[in-house]
């Protein structure tokens, strides 16, 4: 995977509970949900911010590695550090959008919690845009003579700045 859990234990995107190694109150499920979010996430991350064809070959780059192949890909990897940070924002954000409710057989129902919820609209706005600075610092250095990529296109909607209106 391009990320693990360790994005979320501390910082800005600090997710309660979420640890390495620790067997804090419910760390475990919480490190299940955090994964398979990036899991989730990630194929289609590398397709926005490389286009489909470097997208899905980065990704099956990333699944090999997960693998322990032992092949590896200097190119690939000095794409793939400059994208980790921008995409632990990327999940964060969504994250942050699932986050109040869940999926019942009967609908959505919203969480309870000895914890008062606020709405996670302003915070999603900041990583988002946080995010959108990150990808257009990697959009500039794709044009740089240290990218040895040829070919790589990213998604005007991962450089596009949201404010809390959607607009």
């Amino acid at each position: 995977m391009l990320i693990d859990c360790s994005y979320f234990t501390e910082g800005p995107r600090h997710i309660l509970n979420a640890t390495l190694g620790s067997n804090a109150y419910n760390a475990i499920e919480v490190n299940r949900a955090i994964e398979a979010y990036i899991a989730e996430l990630q194929k289609p991350f590398l397709v926005k911010m490389l286009g489909s064809s470097i997208g899905n070959k980065v990704n099956a780059y990333l699944v090999c590695q997960d693998e322990d192949d032992t092949v590896t890909n200097a190119h690939y990897d000095a794409v793939c550090a400059r994208l980790k940070e921008a995409f632990a924002d990327y999940v964060f954000f969504h994250i942050l959008r699932d986050s109040n409710t869940q999926a019942t057989i009967t609908g959505l129902v919203r969480l309870k919690c000895a914890n008062e919820y606020v709405a996670p609209i302003r915070r999603q706005v900041t990583v988002w845009n946080g995010m959108v600075e990150r990808n257009r610092r990697f959009a500039q250095w794709c044009h740089t003579s240290e990218n040895a990529l040829d070919g790589i296109v990213v998604s005007e909607e991962m450089t596009t700045r949201i404010n809390t209106f959607n607009l």
